[in-house]
């Protein structure tokens, strides 16, 4: 303290023992309940009516929309309970006419507004900012996810893509549904002091004919989605837990044929070729405390990965593909180093992938756990060589530590790749969030790279990435955020993302969003006014601005929607291709306006649907963008869905136009809970291709799983090159089974 009272001056030092006031009285003092331990055994069969839930306390739901702080109009009996080895949550779900109750779909990890819902967050460590998320529906399925950063993002805060160990029973009776959730308590991470383990839990009831959600405990509706945000959640204190900590080994199988069609040598003709394709490998999982895991891999396979939807670049930026495999997903939070947006320092899809092709993981080692106030992240994979692309070793280090309250933290982070052929990539960043009041944030972050092929130094600016971003997170009355950001000429994070190089910008949004009443019915209005600028870090002159104007709504049964109108500026040192080579728009100073309207329907129907229409100027041309998304719902387990996007570019003053088409059809049948077939075709008339994914899942119990995989690539244009192209591009048959031991 001697040195920093000889650099700061009597004023600054007020105004430093201010600040640090602020922030240590936003300390989060909540009272925890104290939950119930079972003393006599349950049957675990969906119905709680057994004498052990008889003494369980209900907790008081309270209605979150469409009008907030109202009691709920259907009964809801939650209760919560554990014992030494579970979590366990029970629902009476009671309908005043269970007609309205909606039971759609039974797939494992279904996630979408069409079905009735019971579900619970829980945020095990009590850092505000993490949970973990259960959810069933009266057919029982099982859906689970992991929320980040406090749900600040709803496009990257929450992936149902992990997966964990535990159960659900649920019962349909002549008044509406009920339900047993059973969680190990192996499978959650938390921490022990005194023998007391404090926790964080939201429960959420959704009842889609109604569009109503009820809560425990009640949240603010000045948030959006706010069940899903742990710093609102409700600390509940156990006591005494110390479950076993069991190994999971989970070997692999994987068996099938692939056949390709490849040019000959003298470039006349196609060949096709046959191949059997087999593998194996093992994944496996230690807990080797409550807090701390250890995940090791060999030769991983992510055969059973959905694939991704085809998309069409109409912009400057890069396009992001969000990350499936559920190897990468546990802990996410902690890896992540985000720039706003998809710029991140880290992006596991450099890991095992190369130009859309899967790289062969040989194996590697993840641990990941919180001790005391820190979390704790580390991860080291090593690839094989595909084609040119050589193996490679990938390495992140990561750490957070909580500061001044639950919702604030500082920490670091190191990533490295090294390539087998030598080369090198390595990145380290600093960071820091801050709750400074209320729900004013307060995020300063940065980062430098490194790289055999350039020399950097520590107070160098071109290799450096900067972030300084001020938020309130508001959807009642005001809200805004302001942001400056930098990425010099030399950033280039070799395990990170990054939608844009070498450029330097601020960028501001405010908005003022109202209730309007019980009797309106419309829920919720808001108006948003954006505004920001782009320049060159390398020339210091400007690239890009936008102006926009927003209106969105939802209403009260379900439906909601948003327009916009945009005023865009870009000014183009480069050449731009858009689409696939389509067209191009030659250097110089563009300036054009562009309108945008959305509007989804309620999910509650049988047949719902999503629409938008954009219109406007384009560069020295006009665009046209259309995009419609019905989905149609069948008994409880049959859904038919369409996706299709239109762009119509047109350049009239060159004589240059084109459109292009993606259309998906999805189709899901879920047999029983334990079984579904999915069966995605998308078009794209961009690639001139169909892409055709198929899978059978058959899973008789949590970490059993059996995969049947058809991949095809069908080209639509066969006449357009020379040799003519042969109707399919390549299709694989795979099958793949994986079997969990636990010791």
């Amino acid at each position: 303290m001697t040195g920093l009272k000889t650099i700061l001056s009597e004023p600054d030092k007020k105004i430093l023992a201010g600040f640090l006031l602020l922030i240590a009285s936003t300390v989060y003092s909540q009272s925890p309940m104290i939950v119930n331990k079972l003393t006599e055994s349950i049957i675990f069969d969906g119905v709680p009516d057994e004498a052990a839930w008889q003494t369980v306390p209900e907790l008081t739901m309270v209605m979150l929309s469409p009008i907030a702080g109202n009691k709920p109009t259907e009964e809801s009996i939650i209760k919560i309970a554990y014992d030494d080895e579970y979590f366990y949550v029970s629902g009476i779900l009671n309908y005043q006419d269970p007609s309205g109750m909606r039971a759609f779909s039974k797939k494992r990890d279904y996630a979408m507004p069409t079905t009735d819902w019971l579900g619970i967050i829980i945020d095990s460590f009590d850092d505000r900012k993490n949970a973990l998320a259960f959810w069933t529906n009266p057919n029982g399925l099982r859906t689970d996810g992991t929320v980040k950063n406090d749900y600040n993002d709803s496009n990257t805060d929450l992936s149902f893509s992990w997966n964990t160990f535990w159960d659900v029973k649920t019962n349909i009776s002549a008044k509406g549904w009920s339900a047993e959730m059973r969680i190990p308590f192996s499978s959650l991470r938390f921490q022990v002091k005194d023998e007391k383990t404090i926790m964080g839990i939201i429960v959420t009831r959704y009842d889609v004919a109604k569009s109503e959600i009820s809560t425990f405990p009640e949240v603010s509706n000045s948030f959006s989605n706010a069940f899903w945000r742990p710093s609102l959640s409700y600390r509940m204190e156990f006591s005494g837990l110390n479950p076993k900590k069991p190994v999971y080994v989970a070997p692999y199988v994987t068996a099938g044929v692939a056949r390709v069609s490849e040019l000959n040598e003298a470039g006349t003709n196609y060949d096709k070729k046959n191949s059997l394709k087999y593998d194996a490998g093992i994944d496996a999982k230690y807990s080797i405390t409550n807090n701390m895991t250890l995940d090791l891999t060999v030769n991983t396979d992510f055969a059973q990965v959905e694939a991704d939807d085809q998309k069409i670049n109409l912009t400057r930026f890069s396009l992001y593909f969000p990350e499936k495999r559920s190897f990468f997903q546990e802990k996410t939070d902690v890896f992540d180093f985000n720039f706003i947006g998809d710029n991140n320092l880290f992006y596991s899809r450099r890991i095992g992938l190369y130009d859309g092709n899967p790289v062969r993981i040989l194996g590697g080692a993840r641990m990941t756990g919180r001790v005391n106030k820190w979390d704790i992240g580390l991860l080291d994979l090593q690839t094989a060589k595909f084609d040119e692309n050589p193996g490679a070793n990938f390495g992140v280090i990561r750490a957070k530590r909580t500061l001044f309250n639950q919702n604030s933290y500082a920490g670091g982070i190191v990533t490295s790749k090294l390539g087998t052929d030598g080369t090198y990539n390595l990145a380290y960043g600093l960071d820091g969030q801050f709750r400074v009041k209320g729900n004013d944030y307060l995020t300063i972050r940065m980062a430098q790279t490194f790289e055999n092929d350039s020399s950097s130094k520590i107070f160098d600016k071109s290799p450096t990435r900067f972030l300084i971003y001020w938020e309130k997170r508001n959807i009642k009355g005001f809200g805004y955020d302001f942001l400056y950001t930098y990425s010099g000429t030399r950033y280039n994070p070799g395990l990170g993302f990054e939608l844009l190089d070498n450029y330097q910008g601020v960028r501001g949004n405010i908005l003022y969003g109202w209730f309007p009443g019980e009797k309106n019915p419309i829920r919720y209005h808001s108006i948003t006014f954006t505004a920001s600028n782009i320049w060159s870090t390398s020339t210091g002159l400007q690239e890009s601005f936008l102006g926009r104007l927003m209106w969105s709504f939802e209403a009260k049964k379900g439906s909601y929607g948003y327009a916009y109108i945009t005023w865009s500026g870009e000014k183009l040192t480069d050449t731009l291709t858009l689409g696939n080579n389509q067209a191009y728009v030659s250097p110089g100073n563009y300036s054009f306006p562009d309108l945008l309207a959305f509007y989804s329907t309620s999910s509650g129907h049988i047949l719902s649907a999503s629409f938008y229409g954009e219109a406007g100027k384009f560069y020295d041309g006009s665009k046209i963008s259309l995009f419609a998304s019905p989905l149609l719902n069948i008994g409880s387990g049959v859904s038919l869905g369409l996706t299709y996007y239109l762009d119509y570019v047109n350049f009239s003053s060159r004589s240059v136009k084109f459109t292009n088409h993606i259309a998906g059809l999805k189709g899901l049948i879920t047999l029983t809970t334990k079984t579904y077939l999915l069966a995605y075709i998308q078009y794209n008339t961009g690639a001139r291709k169909i892409m055709t994914n198929v899978r059978l899942r058959y899973s008789p119990r949590e970490g059993n799983d059996f995969y049947i995989v058809y991949d095809e690539g069908l080209n639509t244009l066969i006449h357009s090159e020379t040799p003519t192209l042969p109707v399919s591009s390549g299709r694989t048959l795979l099958l793949k089974y994986t079997y969990t031991f636990r010791f």
